[in-house]
């Protein structure tokens, strides 16, 4: 893809894939993450960090993946992880990890490669057998930027960080 001369590709990662490059994600996710201000009381840059791990180690159960995106040097400019891609018992509702986009982007290019994730991502958990995603929204950041890809706040008693996505 390219925005303004400036070439990226997203590309689909298994565990393995994510585990040979872990020490640049954890870079990239702790670069992205520095200083933001979560919705969740006690969140750090730690918690992307932790949960991102958990679904590359197979915690999260099989059949998760992961996008990445990276730059023309193959740097990483953004990821959207912890994708599920087959329905477990018949759920039509599925959780996703931690999107994030590299700080040091500028805004047309952070949002022309936040919509290709976007777009990948939601293909990926829908051909999965997924209706709608179902999470919690990380950083404020996050829940504005996502709000512009469908995914409305839908908080339930004991639940107030919950947001929907319809697929």
């Amino acid at each position: 893809m390219n925005i303004d001369g400036r070439r990226f590709q997203v590309r689909i990662l298994k565990e393995a894939d994510i585990l040979t490059r872990w020490g640049d994600v954890e870079l990239a996710l702790r670069k992205a993450f520095k200083g933001a201000h979560y919705n969740d009381a006690g969140y750090s840059s730690d918690n992307p960090v932790r949960f991102t791990r958990s679904g590359v180690d197979g915690d999260l159960g099989a059949g998760v993946v992961h996008l990445i995106a990276e730059d023309e040097m193959q740097e990483i400019v953004g990821g959207f992880f912890c994708l599920p891609t087959r329905s477990q018992k018949g759920d039509r509702s599925c959780d996703v990890g931690w999107v994030f986009l590299d700080p040091d982007l500028d805004r047309r290019y952070r949002r022309g490669v936040l919509g290709a994730m976007m777009e990948k991502g939601f293909q990926i958990v829908k051909a999965g057998g997924f209706e709608r995603i179902v999470s919690n929204m990380g950083t404020e950041a996050g829940s504005a930027a996502l709000t512009r890809y469908g995914f409305e706040h839908s908080p339930v008693p004991g639940k107030w960080n919950r947001w929907v996505k319809e697929l």
